[in-house]
């Protein structure tokens, strides 16, 4: 029967391990320092019992992100600048691209616009439809949009113009240059109407005092007939202080729309021809005529400007 069987295996073993016992007993003797069994078992050094650790491989704590994670996106920085000039505040919006927080360390070319708030072709103000002609584009620029378009008259036209380019060179632009990654070779200002009128002042008081702050004057349907006078008066003092044989390292870009009655269609070629008639060595000046309104050259000039100056 299988219990059998089991039981017998069971009592077999047990005599082994019996008869094992007493032979090794009896073979160690019975004296009083014979330690009895324990004396017969040599002692040997036991190793502690070190786990075994699976070896893992190295991973780092946490994945590398993808590059969808890390891409930068541009942004734009509001904010405002109080002017000890003109003694006004004018709101601030600052575009910086893409690449700005993507890791590169340059230096931008900065656009200054004035007029930034001025809503000249709805829905979008002039800052924000030049903001998405330059992300469009993926221009390496900066754009700061200048508020303060209710001061208009007061800013652009003379005499407050004065008080205004002040503003505009010794407050601003050290503003911004103090905070962001702007080159100071690639300073441009531009302006639609009056303020294109300002654009074409600021080069002539730079010029006829001898140092250029900006680099490209971007003046879209200048009203240059406004202050006729005075702005011809500006530009002989920098004929006087410049002349022909001393370089002028500036670029003026003027455009206009193409009807004479609703456009500054004359007065905008009136300049050009006596600014050409001048010869100012390494002077550079482009004129374009598009099929336009009054306000709608400006978006149109500014996409032309951004598409030749960040191919």
């Amino acid at each position: 029967m299988p219990n059998g069987r089991l039981v017998c295996r069971f009592l077999s073993t047990v005599g082994w391990v019996v008869l094992l016992a007493a032979a090794a007993f009896e073979g160690g003797g019975a004296g009083a320092d014979s330690g009895g069994l324990a004396a017969l078992v040599p002692v040997v050094p036991v190793a502690p019992v070190v786990p075994v650790v699976p070896v893992v491989p190295v991973v780092p704590a946490d994945p590398a992100p993808s590059a969808a994670a890390t891409k930068a996106t541009s942004r734009v920085v509001a904010g405002s600048i109080t002017s000890a000039r003109t003694g006004a505040t004018y709101p601030l919006d600052i575009y910086l691209p893409a690449s700005y927080d993507g890791g590169s360390v340059a230096a931008y070319p900065v656009i200054y616009a004035m007029d930034g708030d001025a809503v000249f072709n709805a829905p979008g103000t002039r800052f924000e439809n030049f903001e998405r002609i330059l992300e469009k584009r993926h221009a390496q620029a900066i754009l700061v949009g200048i508020g303060g378009t209710a001061r208009r008259e007061q800013d652009y036209l003379l005499p407050g113009a004065r008080a205004y380019h002040d503003f505009l060179t010794q407050e601003l632009v050290p503003f911004i240059e103090a905070r962001y990654r702007a080159d100071a070779h690639k300073r441009m200002l531009t302006g639609l109407s009056w303020s294109g009128s300002m654009t074409g002042l600021a080069l002539f008081m730079e010029a006829a005092s001898g140092t250029l702050t900006f680099s490209h004057f971007l003046a879209f349907e200048a009203s240059f007939d406004s202050q006729e006078a005075e702005n011809n008066a500006l530009e002989q003092r920098m004929f006087d202080a410049w002349g022909r044989n001393k370089p002028l390292p500036a670029t003026l870009v003027l455009t206009r729309c193409d009807s004479p009655r609703d456009c500054n269609f004359g007065n905008v070629n009136d300049m050009y021809k006596r600014l050409r008639s001048r010869g100012y060595p390494q002077f550079v000046m482009t004129e374009t005529t598009y099929i336009q309104t009054h306000p709608g050259t400006d978006v149109a000039s500014f996409a032309d400007v951004a598409a030749r100056l960040f191919p």
